[in-house]
């Protein structure tokens, strides 16, 4: 294990799960639609934030995850994401397509992103079975080598939010139809892996 090997990994594993479709990317790609560059902007930090407890669980408790406790977080992340959906319905149905973000909104959309990354059990088993152990292994070589693999991770997952930003708030000159389009879109999307998360939830 090198410093570069660490940092080409966490570069791989970043562009992975920022690439990979998901209730956190769908909701970035609805925000960006909904009130533009500067609203969504934000949300590329959810992870770093939401991922510290994660972190904490299944790095220094790796494994030791009763089956039941993600199964519970899978039902309460799944209400969550149809709540979110919801309100987007909501909001879709005015027609609410905002010229530039409110401060006021930038906040909500961050906290309500945070909340639903914490209850989705994904991120907790991408880190018990995928990147904790590459962590663990770098921390007991040294703190700088962890300290590497977190860089090229987020680093990279952070860059490919910011692109998917960039594409669909170029979407936007499209029109107003087109956005309101993808939009409804987004929305479905949302309300299946609400449902995904459920039903992982209660039948495993």
């Amino acid at each position: 294990m090198t410093l570069i090997s660490l940092i080409i990994q966490g570069s791989a594993l970043g562009i992975t799960a920022g690439a990979a479709p998901g209730p956190l990317q769908t909701y970035l790609i609805s925000e960006t639609l909904t009130g533009g560059w500067r609203r969504s902007l934000p949300l590329i930090f959810v992870p770093i934030l939401s991922d510290a407890p994660v972190l904490v669980l299944t790095t220094f408790i790796l494994g030791q995850m009763p089956d039941l406790a993600l199964q519970g977080i899978s039902i309460l992340g799944g209400s969550f994401v149809f709540y979110l959906a919801w309100g987007l319905w909501q909001r879709w149905r005015n027609d609410g397509v905002e010229k530039s973000g409110t401060i006021e909104n930038s906040k909500r959309s961050f906290g309500r992103a945070v909340a639903m990354n914490l209850l989705n059990p994904n991120p907790y088993i991408f880190w018990t079975f995928v990147s904790g152990p590459i962590l663990i292994e770098a921390i007991e070589k040294s703190w700088g080598f962890a300290l590497a693999f977190l860089l090229g991770f987020y680093g990279v997952f952070m860059a490919t939010m910011i692109a998917i930003i960039t594409l669909f708030h170029q979407t936007r000159k499209l029109g107003p139809s087109v956005v309101h389009t993808i939009q409804l879109i987004s929305i479905l999307i949302l309300v299946v892996f609400g449902g995904i998360l459920i039903k992982e939830g209660l039948f495993g």
